[in-house]
C-alpha cells in the first residue's frame, strides 16, 4: 500500500518538477544572456564596436539570423550609424531611411517597445518580428529591430523585459563612449594650443637674447664713459640696473629650461621676488628722499631678516649645532612648562652658512613652542639618512587648520587675529607674530638648497579658527591628561638637507 501512494505521488510532483526546472532554466539563460552581452559592450569605447558586439551578441543569445541596430547623432557631421545582418544593399538603404523617419515622427523617452512600427519594414524578407526604440540622451536616439527566431517561437514578454533591460545597458555604454571621445578630443585641441604656446613661447624667448644682449654691452659701455664721474654717484643705480638686467637673462634662461623640459637652473622664485621687492624700495626711497645712508639701512636690514646674498658657506655638524642653538634659547622660555624632548642621531656635515641655519633652528623652535599650550610636549629629531640628513621639530600644540596650511609660508600670513596675542611676549603661548618668519624659512630653503615642509591637525576639541586653547593642558575642559592634548592635533615641520660631500 505505501508503494503504491508513493508511485502515486511521484506521478503527480514531476509535471511540477519538470516546470520549476523549466522556469529555472529560463531565468538562467537570461541571466547568462545578460552577463554575456554586458560584458561585450561595457568595456569598449568606439560606438561602432559597441553596436555590433551588441547586435552580435542579441542575436546570438536569442537565435535570430537577421537584426539591425541604427543611431541618429544630431550633433555629428554623419548623424547615422546603422550596424546589420541578413540584410542586402537596397534593405539597408531601406533601413536607415524608415529608422530615421520612425525616430524623427515617434520621440521617445528611454527604451520603448515598437511593434506597431514594424509594418514600415514590411519590405525585409524576412520580416522583423521585433523592434525597439531607445534615447541615449537630447539628440541622441536608436532603434533596434530583430528577426524571427530561429525556433519560430515568438518573443515572450520575458524575452521583452531581458531585451529592455540589454538595450539600457547599452544606452549606459553609449554614454560612456561619448564622454570618452569628448576627453579625447579636449585633450587633442589642448595638445595643440599647448604646442601653439610653447611654439610662441620659444620665439619670445629667442627675440628677447638680442635686446638684452645689446643692453648689457650698453651697461659696459656706459660704466666706462662714467669713469670720470664720481663713482659714488652712480654706482647704486648702476648696480640696480645690472641686477635687473641679469633677472632678464635668468628668466630667458628657465624659459629655455622649461621648454626643453630640463631642470631650471635657478628656482629660487620666492628669494627672487624679495631681491625685487628690496629694489623697488630702494629706487622709490632715492627718488622721495635721495638719503644713500637710508637706503643702505633698508637694504642691511632686509639681509639681516632674510640672510645676506653673499653668505659663506661652511661644513656644519647639524646635530651639535641644533643642540647649541636650543641651549642658548632655553632660558627665553623658561617661563614655560613644556617638556622639550631631542633625540639625535650622530650626522655628517652639511654645507651652509651658519647665520641663516641658526635664524632656522630659532625660529622653528620658538614657532612649536609659541603653539603649545603649558604642560605640553615638542620633540626635536635629527636622523642620519646617508646622502641627506633630516630634522624633524614636532609640536603636540593646537595645529592648524586646514584653510590657512596652504598660505603659511607665504608670508605676513598669521594663523590667529593680531589683537589675540598683541600683548604678549616671544615664546609665550599664542605670543604669534606677523608671518614673516616662516616666509624667511622658505626663501632660505630656496636660497641654501635644502627642503622644507609642512603637515597639520588641527585640535578636534577646537577645530574652528576662532576656537579658543586655555593655554594649558590642566586646565582644558576635554583633556583629562596630557596624553589626551598629545594625540588630538599639531604640527610638524621636516627640514632635509643634502649631505656635504667635503
Amino acid at each position: 500500500m505505501s508503494t503504491f501512494k508513493d508511485s502515486e505521488h511521484s506521478s503527480r510532483s514531476s509535471p511540477v518538477n519538470e516546470q520549476m526546472q523549466t522556469e529555472l532554466d529560463l531565468r538562467l539563460f537570461h541571466l547568462q544572456t545578460l552577463y554575456d552581452v554586458s560584458r561585450e559592450i561595457l568595456g569598449e569605447i568606439e560606438v561602432e564596436s559597441i553596436l555590433k558586439n551588441f547586435l552580435l551578441m542579441t542575436l546570438g543569445n536569442f537565435g535570430v539570423a537577421e537584426g539591425f541596430i541604427l543611431t541618429h547623432d544630431t550633433h555629428y557631421k554623419q548623424p547615422n550609424q546603422l550596424i546589420s545582418f541578413g540584410f542586402q544593399g537596397d534593405e539597408q538603404s531601406l533601413l536607415m531611411t524608415e529608422s530615421n523617419r520612425i525616430l524623427r515622427e515617434h520621440p521617445q523617452d528611454n527604451v520603448t517597445r515598437a511593434d506597431d512600427m514594424l509594418q514600415h519594414f514590411s519590405f525585409l524578407q524576412p520580416a522583423l518580428a521585433c523592434a525597439f526604440t531607445f534615447l541615449v540622451e537630447e539628440g541622441y536616439r536608436g532603434i533596434l529591430g530583430l528577426g524571427a527566431k530561429i525556433v519560430d517561437k515568438p518573443y515572450s514578454q520575458d524575452d521583452q523585459n531581458l531585451l529592455e533591460t540589454l538595450i539600457n545597458n547599452l544606452v549606459v555604454s553609449l554614454k560612456n563612449a561619448r564622454a570618452a571621445e569628448a576627453l579625447k578630443k579636449a585633450y587633442e585641441e589642448v595638445t595643440i594650443l599647448n604646442r601653439a604656446k610653447d611654439k610662441l613661447i620659444h620665439h619670445l624667448s629667442h627675440e628677447l637674447q638680442t635686446p638684452v644682449a645689446l643692453l648689457i654691452s650698453m651697461l659696459k659701455l656706459l660704466k666706462k664713459q662714467l669713469a670720470s664721474v664720481p663713482r659714488e654717484n652712480w654706482k647704486r643705480s648702476m648696480e640696480r640696473a645690472e641686477r635687473n638686467l641679469q633677472r632678464l637673462v635668468d628668466m630667458q634662461t628657465e624659459v629655455e629650461d622649461i621648454l626643453q623640459k630640463s631642470e631650471p637652473r635657478n628656482r629660487n622664485m620666492m628669494g627672487r621676488l624679495l631681491d625685487q621687492c628690496a629694489d623697488a624700495l630702494e629706487v622709490l626711497i632715492a627718488e622721495q628722499v635721495g638719503d644713500e645712508a637710508v637706503i643702505d639701512k633698508i637694504r642691511n636690514r632686509i639681509d639681516e631678516i632674510f640672510g645676506a646674498r653673499d653668505s659663506i658657506a661652511e661644513n656644519i655638524i647639524l646635530d651639535q649645532f641644533v643642540k647649541a642653538q636650543i641651549e642658548k634659547i632655553r632660558p627665553l622660555f623658561s617661563h614655560r612648562t613644556l617638556k622639550l624632548i631631542i633625540d639625535t642621531e650622530t650626522t655628517p656635515h652639511i654645507f651652509i652658512p651658519s647665520e641663516p641655519l641658526e635664524k632656522l633652528v630659532i625660529g622653528l623652535v620658538k614657532n612649536a613652542i609659541e603653539n603649545t599650550p603649558d604642560e605640553g610636549k615638542i620633540e626635536v629629531t635629527i636622523r642620519n639618512k646617508q646622502k641627506e640628513m633630516q630634522l624633524v621639530i614636532q609640536d603636540r600644540g593646537v595645529g592648524i587648520v586646514e584653510a590657512h596650511q596652504q598660505h603659511i609660508f607665504e608670508g605676513f600670513f598669521p594663523t590667529r587675529e593680531t589683537i589675540d596675542y598683541s600683548s604678549k611676549r616671544p615664546f609665550d603661548f599664542n605670543a604669534g607674530g606677523k608671518g614673516a618668519d616662516l616666509l624667511r624659512m622658505k626663501i632660505f630653503s630656496e636660497r641654501f638648497n635644502f627642503n622644507l615642509d609642512m603637515t597639520s591637525s588641527r585640535c578636534r576639541h577646537i577645530p574652528s579658527n576662532s576656537d579658543v586653547c586655555p593655554g594649558r593642558i590642566s586646565q582644558c575642559n576635554f583633556c583629562r591628561n596630557p596624553e589626551d592634548c598629545y594625540t588630538s592635533g599639531g604640527t610638524t615641520f621636516i627640514v632635509v638637507f643634502p649631505a656635504s660631500d667635503f
